[in-house]
């Protein structure tokens, strides 16, 4: 891998970071962000992303602008104009097109922009620093493969960053207001458990996740925030059943926008989680998560996909052998 030369001098025009798909791929960005930032501290760095993550990337430290991604419609070539022309207009020097899409790499080749960094597929060879295209084989972490990325540039990146995610007064004042409101007082302890995936495969099953969840609120005394997105809202019964410890299981499914989200997981002591952006939130704000994977698929396991850092607990291994005694086991460890 590349990192141990001087970064090319550059000047003060911008560098635009380009990750466009899911929550958790784009947070494993974040360290590759970091190390940019490092090396270039007066470029203005624009990070480029799925509209939906806007608000949760918005005033990061390291990035100067959050723009979404535009609209597409029509054919592919079509959307390579629209960004050649949105990118021409930046003026940037270097572009990191951090998944590969054709469109993007042919806008950028259109736009002029002098150092384009991407991988070797999807009409690759037009841009000037290409890596091959390692990461279906999950031999390195996701974190790992942005670093490789940007060392193409002669960005010295190790000792790797962590992911971070700073938590904003006003999310933290207003997440204090909504759980005093459901009876939950300040300075509480808490769970968070987040049983759902994107890929229902990767999912543990529901009975198990729900007997989980009411022996947690039982043997530790701890509120256990129930934890996914809108989507989900209706499945949350599932797993919500009524009895003598259900006043200390709380639903927030649906109910926390992506910022508060954030400051929720930092009061937790611990996150149990499938494969899942929400593990990824809670590794970016330092708390431990206990991370379940069943996939023993190339390039989905968690030697790529698994939380970033030591503090963590993996249990990997078929998702109908991991047994609710094993997980109340690993949670008990960080309480």
């Amino acid at each position: 891998m590349a990192g141990c030369r001087t970064p090319e001098p550059l000047s003060h025009r911008p560098i635009v970071f380009v990750r466009t798909d899911r929550l958790g791929e784009t947070l494993l960005t974040l360290p590759a962000i970091h190390a940019l930032r490092q090396a270039f501290p007066d470029a203005r760095l624009t990070l480029m992303l799925h509209p939906a993550l806007q608000e949760l990337f918005a005033g990061h430290p390291d990035v100067d602008e959050v723009v979404p991604e535009p609209a597409s419609s029509g054919p592919w070539w079509r959307q390579a104009w629209r960004v050649s022309r949105l990118w021409r207009s930046w003026h940037p020097e270097i572009i990191i097109l951090a998944n590969p899409k054709k469109a993007y790499h042919v806008g950028a080749w259109l736009a002029g922009i002098p150092r384009r960094v991407g991988y070797d597929r999807k009409l690759g060879w037009l841009l000037t620093h290409r890596l091959q295209d390692r990461k279906p084989i999950g031999e390195r972490h996701e974190v790992e493969y942005n670093l490789d990325l940007i060392a193409t540039l002669g960005i010295p990146v190790t000792p790797a960053p962590m992911p971070w995610l700073p938590v904003g007064p006003q999310e933290a004042s207003s997440l204090s207001q909504r759980l005093g409101q459901l009876g939950v007082p300040v300075g509480s302890r808490l769970i968070a458990v987040h049983p759902w995936t994107s890929n229902p495969r990767k999912q543990w099953p529901v009975d198990r996740c729900r007997a989980l969840i009411h022996r947690l609120a039982q043997e530790t005394g701890l509120v256990v925030v129930v934890i996914g997105g809108r989507e989900e809202q209706a499945r949350a019964a599932e797993l919500i059943v009524e009895g003598p410890h259900t006043g200390r299981v709380l639903n927030l499914v649906g109910r926390c926008s992506l910022r508060e989200l954030v400051a929720l997981l930092t009061r937790v002591r611990v996150v149990v989680s499938s494969d899942s952006g929400p593990m990824h939130v809670a590794v970016a704000v330092g708390t431990p998560v206990v991370a379940l994977f069943g996939t023993a698929e190339t390039g989905s396991h968690p030697t790529r996909w698994g939380p970033w850092g030591e503090q963590h607990t993996v249990i990997h291994k078929p998702l109908e052998a991991i047994t609710v005694d094993e997980v109340a086991r690993a949670v008990a460890c960080y309480l």
